[in-house]
């Protein structure tokens, strides 16, 4: 084999590779497609805002810890969310620290309210509910 001969081999082979590298992108896009679409059906995006508070997954103990025993950390305050799915979050004590966690790892946390906000949210006028009650046919016990 002279030297022509082995650069025309070379290249035929060199080729030959390329295909085979396009052929097995093809593959993968053919494969990978609908998983993403299968995937992304599932996800939900969570949206937080400056100022919200969310409790944090602790996925350390993912498989050791007990039935009773929580897996959430927090609450803790949204300090900026980036557009990469980062949150930063501070603690609410005095003594505040913040660090970066994903998103994914977030769940909202409804702040507690005062007993009056609690009492104003179902302040419903009692004559009103035994006058309905009454024209239902029901009897209502006296209070």
């Amino acid at each position: 084999m002279n030297l022509f001969e082995a650069q025309r081999a070379r290249i035929m082979q060199l080729n030959a590779l390329d295909e085979v590298r396009k052929m097995t992108l093809q593959h993968t896009e053919v494969f990978q497609n609908p998983r993403t679409k299968w995937h992304d059906r599932y996800v939900k995006e969570k949206k937080f805002k400056l100022g919200d508070w969310a409790l944090l997954y602790d996925s350390r103990y993912k498989d050791s810890m007990g039935k009773l025993q929580t897996r959430w950390l927090g609450p803790y305050e949204i300090v900026e969310v980036f557009q990469s799915g980062v949150v930063q979050l501070a603690t609410i004590d005095p003594i505040q620290f913040k660090l970066l966690v994903n998103g994914h790892r977030l769940c909202l946390y409804h702040k507690p309210t005062t007993r009056e906000e609690f009492i104003q949210q179902f302040d419903i006028q009692p004559h009103a509910t035994i006058l309905a009650a009454h024209a239902r046919g029901l009897s209502i016990p006296n209070i």
